[in-house]
Order: C-alpha cells, then sequence, then structure tokens
C-alpha cells in the first residue's frame, strides 16, 4: 500500500481526495443559500405571469370593442 500511494500518482490521488472532502463539506451551503433566491425568483416568476394575465384581458377587451364596432359603426350624421 504504501508503494501504491508514492510518488506522483500518490500526490494526485491525496489532492484529489482532499479537494473532494473539500467541495463535499460547502455542497449543502451551497443547495441552502439557493433555495432563498429560488423562492424569490418562483414569486417574481408569478406576479410576471399574473401581471402578463391581466394584460391579455385587458386586450382582448379592447379588440372585443374593436370588433363591435365594425359591426356596428357609429353614425356621425354626413348621409
Amino acid at each position: 500500500m504504501g508503494q501504491m500511494l508514492g510518488g506522483g500518482f500518490g500526490l494526485v490521488v491525496i489532492l484529489f481526495l482532499f479537494i473532494l472532502a473539500i467541495l463535499w463539506f460547502l455542497l449543502p451551503f451551497a443547495i441552502f443559500g439557493t433555495k432563498d433566491k429560488l423562492t424569490e425568483l418562483i414569486q417574481e416568476s408569478q406576479k410576471t405571469n399574473e401581471q402578463l394575465a391581466a394584460l391579455r384581458d385587458q386586450l382582448a377587451s379592447i379588440s372585443d370593442k374593436d370588433i363591435s364596432r365594425e359591426k356596428n359603426p357609429v353614425d356621425l350624421g354626413e348621409e
């Protein structure tokens, strides 16, 4: 075992395991740190969807009024 981890290969393996241990230790902090940001992003997305729905309803009512005007034009008394 001593010869297997000796030399350059052993140094690479130990360095890899050390970096892996650091990343494994930091992983929960990264996950829980992004949880709040994801919640904010979801709330902003829901607000945007509500605003788009309101805008769509407004545009639909405007286009309905335009269509009804085309069917029943206003008499301007220019006969």
